[in-house]
């Protein structure tokens, strides 16, 4: 199963003698045949990195403040052209730069959530409601049963319908959702579509959640 398994995300909880959740360590680790660019982008409170390159088998270390709150993605295929200007084939956050300072560009990527410390407990989610690009792990140090491992590693590209599939050079690189490539009401069950009786599954949605049996 490790040789699947493209980016993983281990959570460590620090709690002081005091019980004051003090934050957590991420911990992020590469367990794919090639060089992926992590992404880290922060609601509230910072983290040191902003996006960083990690190599196959490499594994980085950051530490999560209290009350921090941001997604984890990550980009592949990047270079730098001969103006210098750094991209990503998946997940370019349009920086120019390795690091990925400002807003976010959402892309069709492969996304985990993280709230640190809210009211003294931490979670995550895996989502693909913007897309998929890599498979993804988030493996608890303390598993629990309200704390599991979830991620997505189905490679979704083998299933994604025709009209969502993202290619460079002939080669399949990720997978869109429907809602990014098409944005109306109905597919994004945005509007008059958000209650659970209109928001229908569709041929697109099912494709994901078929595949995701361990996605929380």
């Amino acid at each position: 199963m490790a040789k699947k398994l493209l980016l993983i995300v281990l959570l460590a909880s620090h709690l002081f003698v005091s019980r004051v959740l003090s934050g957590s360590i991420l911990t992020i680790e590469n367990n794919c045949n090639q060089t992926v660019w992590p992404v880290i982008f922060s609601y509230d409170s910072n983290l040191s990195t902003t996006g960083f390159p990690l190599r196959s088998g490499e594994a980085r270390i950051l530490q999560a403040p209290s009350s921090w709150f941001g997604l984890i993605s990550a980009r592949t295929l990047c270079s730098t052209n001969s103006s210098g200007s750094f991209s990503c084939a998946t997940g370019d956050c349009e920086s120019g730069i390795i690091e990925c300072p400002g807003t976010y560009k959402w892309s069709a990527v492969t996304y985990v959530y993280f709230r640190i410390d809210n009211g003294g407990v931490n979670s995550y989610t895996i989502n693909v409601e913007r897309g998929y690009n890599l498979p993804l792990l988030v493996v608890p140090s303390q598993p629990s049963q309200t704390c599991i491992t979830a991620g997505c590693l189905v490679d979704l590209n083998k299933t994604c319908p025709e009209d969502l599939g993202l290619f460079t050079g002939g080669k399949q690189i990720g997978c869109s959702s429907a809602c990014q490539k098409y944005d109306t009401k109905e597919i994004c069950c945005t509007h008059d579509f958000r209650s659970k009786q209109r928001c229908k599954t569709t041929m697109y949605t099912h494709n994901f959640e078929q595949a995701l049996p361990t996605r929380i």
